[in-house]
């Protein structure tokens, strides 16, 4: 079987897909692939309050989807793609295919 992985590998992709099943944290997603932000740009771009919009951003740092970096009195975050490269990757051991377009 090719998708053979160990339960705290699958525990892993569980929690990258329970992190990303919700709308507000995919628009930050969005919203940090353009730029890096901070809370209060992100407050002015999604409209949403800073401590619903701190939570959340904690939520995706601790998935490894966003990187925070303290730079004097504010912090400011970006997206990570890497991290969801490795989801698509560990998708694709286990179900045994390939989601890209590119021949293999």
């Amino acid at each position: 079987m090719t998708g053979v992985m160990s339960d705290k590998e699958l525990r892993r992709v569980t929690r990258g897909f329970q992190t990303l099943h919700s709308v507000l944290r995919l628009r930050i997603l969005a919203a940090l692939a353009e730029r890096e932000s901070n809370v209060r740009d992100l407050e002015d771009v999604l409209r949403v309050s800073q401590p619903l919009l701190s939570w959340h951003l904690t939520q995706l740092r601790q998935a490894g989807f966003v990187t925070a970096e303290r730079m004097g009195r504010e912090v400011r975050y970006r997206f990570q793609p890497a991290a969801f490269q490795e989801l698509v990757h560990t998708m694709e051991t286990l179900l045994g295919i390939s989601l890209s377009n590119e021949e293999k």
